[in-house]
């Protein structure tokens, strides 16, 4: 059996004097979509940061493409291709919408350029508004943007945090289909995300976080009708 794109064992991270993760362990497998659900302060969002090489670890291992990056920074984490979607879809808010799209392909030089064209076709509402400064975006086009901008990369694994928080319906309708062709495209993806019944449909192994540890794990459909997730987050 080959190994996980993206492996975590015993992981544990946290701020200043407080410990918030305690010995997570789990995995993401290539071209594949992993939902990490649970309720507000359980630890996703420090998760993505540890991984993403933000906040820093203090037990534990996280492998990337069969390399051990525990101890990398994480400039060279997104050089490898593991990229964040923070919440709050941080941006450059004065430049514009292309602007922002630039400054993340640079990553990758002429081939990240040569990506943006396409991302406009992906995304037309920022192709409509390429020259506007991305701060007056509404929150619907400034979560586009902040995919666009980590797509530019060009990743082998997304880490998204809450892509669909704050959202109408309909937009979030769009970014969970931004999500799903992304996946179909063959990009692994770390789901971090409220809307625990439209994460579980698209999942395909899930992992339900409570005080920042793993209490549960199958798959997207096996958490979907397990008794305690459909009591606790899908209003069961």
């Amino acid at each position: 059996m080959s190994e996980p794109l993206l492996a975590v064992d015993a992981l544990r991270a946290g701020y200043g004097n407080i410990e918030v993760l305690h010995d997570v362990t789990l995995a993401l497998d290539e071209g594949t979509l992993c939902a990490i659900v649970g309720a507000n302060g359980a630890g996703k969002t420090t998760l993505l940061m540890a991984l993403a090489g933000i906040v820093p670890t203090r037990g534990g291992h996280v492998r990337f493409d069969g390399a051990e990056i525990t101890r990398l920074p994480s400039h060279e984490r997104v050089r490898r291709g593991l990229v964040l979607v923070p919440e709050g879809r941080r941006m450059l808010p004065t430049m514009s919408v292309e602007e922002n799209l630039q400054v993340a392909a640079g990553v990758r030089g002429a081939a990240g350029f040569a990506r943006i064209d396409g991302l406009f076709e992906r995304f037309p509402i920022l192709r409509t508004r390429r020259n506007v400064a991305a701060g007056s975006l509404s929150g619907g086009e400034q979560q586009m943007l902040a995919i666009a901008r980590a797509l530019a990369i060009g990743p082998r694994a997304l880490l998204l945090d809450e892509p669909s928080m704050g959202l109408a319906p309909k937009l979030v309708d769009e970014i969970f289909a931004i999500v799903a062709d992304e996946r179909a495209r063959g990009t692994s993806i770390v789901l971090v995300e409220q809307n625990a019944r439209r994460a579980l449909a698209l999942a395909d192994r899930a992992y339900v976080m409570e005080r920042g540890r793993v209490v549960l794990s199958g798959t997207g459909a096996e958490l979907a009708t397990h008794r305690d997730v459909v009591a606790a987050y899908l209003g069961g």
